[in-house]
């Protein structure tokens, strides 16, 4: 079998896997119950065996406590699930999710792949994230942020040359708003936004609250919620009405409870909306902001084309604000996949972007591209194609280090901020001092905050990096001793922090682990969770 070479939409409700098939078109690799995506839920069947997908999520109403859903809201923190007396981290339960895609005839091979995070992840979240494709045994490529993926899909159906593009991206448990320009073959990302806790899960519980408190009016019974089999039909049936909704004015939920209460429950459209409207409007605030940042940024900026895509872009009310706030009718671009096929498109670039070197001759380049043929079984023609464009992205939230003014009142210096152009042409240089006489270390923790003006109080800022921030080995000498710090930022926001004793010239590197897991974590956690089975039920 010809290489395949993966993009993964890891999404908080569902995710797929899609692959560049020969003729250059992005396909999603069906999984075993022939759906095009695969619920991002897992259920610990044992300790040794668990199922992802369809049944896990139906197992939820039996055995609510043995499965795990909505994980990406966790990532990149210390949460942990314990079952069978092993606590279970977040890139745990995500490798399990993204090994479940992988379609059995290429679940022994090395799996290359990218995977794409939320645009408006942090560095953290995203380090997480690549940490579950480690733990998966994949090999992972890049991250790439999802509407780029999206933007990446939607040239390949209609060319963005000398185009502005509005991708609002509304997934099931986060939400960004992007700018993408197409300039030739490079899509540079203008600005971003988002929240990274705000998606169609919390348009599931207002709308089940709502039925809910509709039970207990025609019933009575102000039990049923403390029971979990009820809650998780109560959950299904709130799910299901509301993607009933964004075709019809109405949809009909039934609901039981185990004590013999019953109701038949009439939702609207016009319900939905009322009850979620507080939560649209969360939207429009990092949606208004975009638009701004942009303009500001690019004076006269116009923009062309807005598309919607995740899975929630389907309701009414969504393409109502997005066509109020731009002026532009949105366009649905296949909301549940756009993201994975575009990933797809990504990892190709990705993989010719290793091997195609821009300064090498064109024979050489042919050469290339021709191996890459043969490996993938792609026609030529369109990975030439692929090798000639390329992403030019932004950060999403601005990152600091810590540091002391001369009355020691520590604060934040910011040495890149939110919308600045990554990957960094050049490494940020600072020039720092010891504070102690003696001192033979240096904290390197970074700190970051959504804005583009961030403020410089440490409370108002989040920590990032873990527990190898700290440089040592500084000789034990007067306070004011120059240390130099190197800060680069890779083109998927990956962090590299380097310092140096200048007096002794002696480096005293260290490149930052970001996340909560360091390499010895995530090794061990790979060869525990390689042991544990991974289906998608009987099949």
């Amino acid at each position: 079998m010809a290489e395949r070479i993966y993009g993964i939409d890891l999404g908080t409700s569902n995710s797929a896997i899609s692959y560049v098939d020969s003729l250059g078109v992005p396909v999603i690799q069906e999984n075993l119950d022939g759906d095009l995506s695969t619920p991002s839920v897992v259920w610990f069947e044992s300790k040794a065996n668990t199922v992802v997908g369809k049944l896990a999520r139906e197992e939820k109403l039996f055995s609510p406590n043995d499965v795990i859903e909505l994980v990406k809201r966790s990532i990149g923190t210390d949460k942990k699930w314990n079952f069978s007396g092993k606590a279970y981290t977040p890139e745990e339960i995500s490798s399990l999710i993204l090994r479940s895609l992988v379609p059995d005839e290429a679940a022994d091979d090395e799996i290359s792949a990218v995977i794409t995070v939320p645009a408006y992840f942090g560095a953290k979240e995203r380090e997480a994230t690549r940490n579950a494709g480690q733990i998966a045994n994949f090999n992972v490529l890049e991250l790439v942020a999802e509407p780029v993926a999206a933007a990446l899909y939607y040239d390949s159906k209609q060319p963005l040359k000398d185009k502005t593009l509005l991708v609002y991206d509304l997934g099931g448990g986060t939400f960004d708003a992007t700018i993408v320009q197409g300039i030739d073959n490079t899509f540079r990302v203008i600005a971003t936004d988002g929240d990274a806790r705000l998606g169609g899960a919390d348009w599931d519980k207002a709308l089940g609250e709502f039925i809910l408190d509709k039970f207990i009016e025609q019933t009575g019974d102000e039990e049923a919620e403390n029971d979990e089999t009820f809650v998780a039909k109560l959950h299904e049936q709130t799910v299901n009405c509301k993607e009933a909704l964004s075709n019809a004015e109405s949809a009909t939920v039934r609901l039981a409870s185990d004590s013999g209460s019953r109701a038949k429950i009439a939702v609207t459209r016009e319900d939905l909306e009322r009850v979620t409207a507080p939560l649209l409007e969360q939207t429009e605030i990092p949606l208004t902001r975009v638009l701004e940042t942009a303009k500001e940024k690019e004076p006269g900026l116009t923009i062309d084309e807005v598309i919607l895509v995740g899975g929630s872009s389907r309701m009414t009310a969504v393409t109502k604000l997005v066509e109020r706030l731009t002026g532009k009718k949105p366009l649905l671009v296949e909301p549940d996949l756009a993201v994975a096929k575009g990933a797809a498109l990504a990892a190709m670039i990705s993989k010719l972007g290793g091997v195609v070197n821009a300064e090498s001759s064109p024979a050489v380049q042919q050469q290339s591209i021709a191996q890459i043929a043969a490996e993938t079984g792609i026609d030529a023609g369109q990975l030439a194609a692929l090798s000639e464009k390329k992403v030019a992205n932004v950060l999403p939230k601005s990152i600091g280090i810590r540091v002391v003014d001369h009355l020691n009142n520590p604060y934040i210096d910011y040495l890149v901020n939110q919308n600045d152009m990554i990957p960094l042409s050049e490494p940020v240089v600072r020039e720092y001092s010891t504070v102690a006489d003696g001192q033979e270390e240096v904290d390197l923790t970074l700190y970051q905050q959504a804005s583009d003006v961030p403020s410089e109080d440490v409370a108002l800022n989040d920590i990032i990096s873990g527990s190898e921030s700290m440089l040592t080995g500084i000789p034990p000498l007067p306070k004011g001793q120059p240390i130099q710090v190197k800060f680069f930022v890779a083109a998927d926001g990956m962090i590299t922090v380097e310092g140096t004793h200048v007096p002794s010239g002696r480096s005293i590197e260290s490149h930052v682990r970001i996340g909560v897991m360091n390499e010895e974590e995530i090794s061990a956690a790979r060869t525990t969770m390689m042991k544990v089975s991974v289906s998608q039920g009987d099949n």
